[in-house]
């Protein structure tokens, strides 16, 4: 028998697994720029960058143009594993619709 469960539109739902912890700084660390490819990013993300940059200028950002760029392409195995691949110990993700 299937069984469904209704939850209360109203109501909240309880979290029961929390996101990856976050660093405490992108000081010397090495930061992976992803682009879902929409709302300007070709724009935007070059712009954080360069912000990010001048707030950390020990830590190395590998911009977007260098992995898969798109939503599907983001949400790939391949682009998990170049991030992998180029020592990412951070990724940014932009910008959305």
């Amino acid at each position: 028998m299937t069984q469904l469960e209704v939850r209360h539109p109203q109501g909240a739902s309880e979290v029961t697994v929390l996101h990856a912890s976050r660093l405490d700084s992108l000081a010397g660390k090495t930061v992976a720029m992803l682009s879902d490819d929409m709302w300007q990013s070709h724009r935007m993300l070059p712009l954080v960058r360069e912000q990010l940059s001048a707030q950390y200028p020990d830590a190395i950002f590998i911009p977007e143009t260098e992995f898969p760029m798109g939503s599907a392409a983001i949400d790939s195995e391949e682009a998990v594993q170049a991030v992998k691949a180029r020592g990412a110990d951070a990724v940014v993700v932009g910008n959305a619709a």
